[in-house]
């Protein structure tokens, strides 16, 4: 399969995030079936962590994601899931730790990336835990315009 028809099919038109919170309750998910957890080091731009806590809800066939997050609470933790949009498939999520003040505020400071669980039940994803991380980073970058740092 050609690149650009891979990349297509995997990831879909270039999204958008949202202007405001997506939520669960927003389009139909599924949890993981067999999933694996990886500690992984990451970096969020403070600019870049209200796309990520906003999400992206699908709007035609060619939005290939439903991406919500859970957060921060008030410790700091999220969790960013990330499912397939037509079968609700859980494939990928982003443990989190945002940085907060002593009101409990997110301070403006990078965010931590500190876990990625994936999929490991080869019906809904057949990636290995380097493909999960570049299936995250990717889907990050292409439908919400995150850049990931390491």
């Amino acid at each position: 399969m050609e690149p650009s028809l891979r990349h297509w099919s995997a990831f879909g038109q270039k999204g958008e995030a949202s202007a405001t919170r997506v939520t669960a309750s927003h389009w139909k998910h599924l949890p993981f079936e067999t999933p694996k957890t990886v500690q992984w080091d990451r970096l969020v731009p403070f600019t870049a962590l209200p796309k990520l806590l906003n999400g992206f809800e699908p709007a035609e066939m060619e939005d290939k994601w439903f991406i919500y997050a859970d957060g921060p609470d008030a410790q700091g933790n999220v969790q960013v899931h990330m499912h397939r949009s037509w079968t609700g498939h859980k494939i990928v999520e982003l443990k989190i730790q945002v940085p907060l003040n002593d009101a409990g505020e997110v301070k403006e400071e990078d965010a931590k990336i500190t876990e990625l669980i994936w999929e490991s039940n080869k019906k809904n994803f057949s990636g290995s835990e380097e493909e999960a991380k570049e299936t995250a980073q990717e889907v990050c970058h292409w439908v919400l315009d995150v850049e990931l740092k390491s």
